[in-house]
């Protein structure tokens, strides 16, 4: 069986982090954007429940990633068959899939609470705005 193409997808899939690259946790975010958007005391209540929540998720999702990144690793020093290392990088897929779905819910929450001018100042940054998951930093769609 030939296992470089697994090989160089599990290198690569290793050297992916498991949180965007601009994520910055906790009240640090939050501060960053009351002060950017001018949020309310009330916005800033809610956004924190809102990041708090996210955090917590993506904290169970990190092991989660950790683990099915291991499984997969081991099936690989193991030469385990294709078909076993299709399921566990599925399994890796489905963790991937799960930060995605939090971030966007996150993000979607966090948006609803926003003001119309709010949002045109929160679309305008250059790593924010919906699409961006909470750390932001990929291109707009």
């Amino acid at each position: 069986m030939k296992r470089r193409p697994v090989l160089a997808a599990l290198a690569l899939l290793s050297a992916l982090p498991v949180l965007p690259q601009n994520h910055v946790p906790g009240s640090n975010r939050l501060d960053y954007l009351a002060g950017y958007l001018s949020l309310t005391d009330s916005q800033k209540a809610q956004a924190k429940t809102i990041f708090d929540a996210a955090a917590t998720a993506l904290t169970t999702a990190q092991g989660q990633m950790t683990a099915a990144r291991e499984a997969l690793t081991a099936a690989v020093k193991a030469n385990k068959t294709d078909s076993e290392l299709d399921r566990l990088a599925a399994a890796v897929g489905v963790v991937q899939g799960s930060i995605a779905a939090i971030n966007a819910k996150a993000e979607t929450k966090f948006y609803a609470l926003l003001t119309a001018e709010q949002k045109a100042k929160y679309d305008a940054m250059p790593t924010g705005g919906p699409r961006r998951g909470l750390g932001g930093g990929s291109p707009k769609n």
